[in-house]
Parts: C-alpha cells; sequence; structure tokens
C-alpha cells in the first residue's frame, strides 16, 4: 500500500505541472454522481478452498470461505486529443512542447481510405471511490499510467517490442474473425478466445493511440480498450476474477472480466462489455466544441472489473 501512494503521488506531481489548455474545461469526475452504484451487482456464488500459512513453524493449511463476485469500478480511463488535457479534472495539467503529442482524426472525406484514422493519447488512474463502498476483495495493481511518457504509445513499430504476436494477427483471415467477436460483444458476450479483437471497436493490436477508424467516439473507445489491455500485458493491473485466492497477471486479458461506460464528455449508462459499438450509447455524446459535461474530443470511461475473492484469505 505504501509503495502504490508514493507512485501515485509521483505520477500526479510530475503529471500537475503546467498551463491550460486553450478553449478546453469541463466537470470534474465525481465519484458519487458518476459511478453508476447498480452495475456492481454483489452476489455470494459458492464456496471455496484457499492455501493459508498458519503456526510456527508456518505451515500450507486450507482454509474455507464464501465466494464474492460484484463488479468493481476501479480504473478512470482518459482518451484525449490535446495532450496532457485530463477530463477527469475538467482542466489541463500540462502542456506539450511537441506538436506529434497532439490527437489528431482524418475524416472519411479524404481521398485515400488509408487516411481514415483517429490517434489519441491516453491516460489511467485507479478510481478513487475505495473509501465510499467496502471493497471486500484485495488486488494488486499500480499507480497511474500517462502515454505522453510512453514511446510504445506513439509508434506501431515500437509497440511490437510487447506486443511481438501482434504479427500473427495482421491479416485480412484474423481480422475478419473479428466480425464474430463483434456480434457477440453487442449482445453482451465478448469471445475471450479472440483476444486480438475488440468487438466493434476492431483490433486490439497495434497496442497503440492510433485506430484505423475516424468513426471519433468508437476510436477512443478502441484506445481505452487498448489500455486495459496494455495494462494487463505490461502488469500494472491483475485480474482477480481468474483465481478467487488471489489476483493473476493476465498478459493475455480476459475481456468478458471488464466492462466500461463513458463519464466524459457526457455521463452514459449502462456499462457494456468492452467493444460495445458506439451506437449504444453514442448519440449526442460529442458535440462540436462542448458536451453535457466537457470539451469534445476528450474521452473520460469508467471501467469495472469483475471481482471474485474468497472470503477465507482477503
Amino acid at each position: 500500500m505504501k509503495a502504490r501512494a508514493v507512485i501515485t503521488l509521483v505520477m500526479a506531481w510530475l503529471f500537475c505541472t503546467g498551463g491550460p489548455a486553450l478553449g478546453k474545461g469541463g466537470v470534474p469526475f465525481d465519484p458519487i454522481t458518476d459511478v453508476h452504484w447498480g452495475e456492481i451487482e454483489f452476489a455470494i456464488v459458492g464456496v471455496c478452498f484457499c492455501p493459508k500459512l498458519e503456526g510456527f513453524p508456518p505451515k500450507i493449511v486450507m482454509v474455507p470461505g464464501l465466494v464474492l463476485e460484484y463488479w468493481e469500478p476501479f480504473l478512470l480511463e482518459e482518451t484525449v486529443s490535446t495532450p496532457f488535457y485530463s477530463p477527469m479534472l475538467g482542466e489541463a495539467t500540462a502542456t506539450a512542447l511537441l506538436d506529434e503529442l497532439g490527437g489528431k482524426n482524418n475524416s472519411s472525406n479524404s481521398v485515400e481510405s488509408a487516411n481514415e484514422s483517429t490517434f489519441t493519447q491516453a491516460h489511467a488512474y485507479l478510481a478513487p471511490i475505495t473509501g465510499l463502498i467496502p471493497m471486500l476483495c484485495s488486488s494488486w495493481d499500480y499507480g497511474a499510467w500517462v502515454s505522453e511518457f510512453d514511446p510504445t504509445w506513439q509508434s506501431d513499430e515500437l509497440a511490437a517490442i510487447i506486443t511481438p504476436e501482434a504479427a500473427l494477427y495482421a491479416n485480412p483471415v484474423m481480422q475478419m474473425a473479428c466480425m464474430a467477436d463483434a456480434a457477440a460483444v453487442n449482445i453482451g458476450w465478448p469471445l475471450d478466445d479472440m483476444p486480438w479483437c475488440i468487438g466493434s471497436s476492431g483490433s486490439s493490436y497495434p497496442m497503440t493511440g492510433h485506430v484505423d477508424n475516424d468513426n471519433l467516439i468508437q476510436a477512443n473507445n478502441t484506445a481505452a480498450s487498448r489500455l486495459i489491455y496494455k495494462l494487463n500485458r505490461i502488469g500494472m493491473i491483475c485480474d482477480p476474477a481468474d483465481n478467487p485466492c488471489g489476483c493473476n497477471h493476465t498478459p493475455v486479458w480476459i475481456k468478458s472480466h471488464y466492462k466500461m461506460h463513458v463519464v466524459r464528455p457526457d455521463n452514459r449508462s449502462p456499462a457494456y462489455p468492452v467493444g460495445k459499438a458506439a451506437e449504444f450509447y453514442g448519440a449526442g455524446l460529442n458535440p462540436p466544441y462542448m458536451g453535457a459535461m466537457g470539451s469534445s474530443d476528450e474521452f473520460l470511461w469508467l471501467v469495472y472489473r469483475r471481482q471474485m475473492c474468497c472470503t477465507c484469505c482477503d
């Protein structure tokens, strides 16, 4: 816990220097009103036995307990066109010296279809709601993440350092297979056996802010979903639904263990599986200049993680 607090404070200090972004603003995230508490769906789903050290000299014994299951609102993700802008705070926290850090959107009116793309920076923070509800399952998650300091988020080539398997899926056959995942996600059942797909949001690779889609809402959903995958890949978050006796690190994500909803530039519910088509929640979400609760093209997503733990050991 001390290490997590230190990392979070250091990142907050580093991130909160600089001047405002011209014309950008919005309503800061409110953990009371912006969290859809009905998404948590707390339940007791069975019994469990987990190993625990007891006695002296210590020995391993199997301790019984109850399996608790719920959806934990654990992560806030920002996908932004303005470097260092924070929809969570409703203001910029720094300014970028490099124009290349800025987001872009090439319209479908472009002469070449290859130019139909979006680039966005992305940030992640552990959601500041731990003290508001009794989170009964512990996890091993760390600090914050800011893409402006990550060269692998800016470059598809550098991203291959942490995703060498991406070359296996960079072909029309594997990408066409994502149509099955898109259909499944839109009825509520993402296909975990297809980790290279993000439903209607397209491909999990490259794990960068470059998205081959000029639909801003869907492209930002893609970037936010890729960030969940990336944080799993680099060990910054773990998956507690994979093991009732602990929180496993899953370098290949299990998509069905996450759902999310957009909070800025407007707050929309309910939470959907990753990769849900923007048509289900995006009408009027991102109007020109200013949305209902924040600047256009600057998105904040609340990610819920499926929690499952044994009461014997948490």
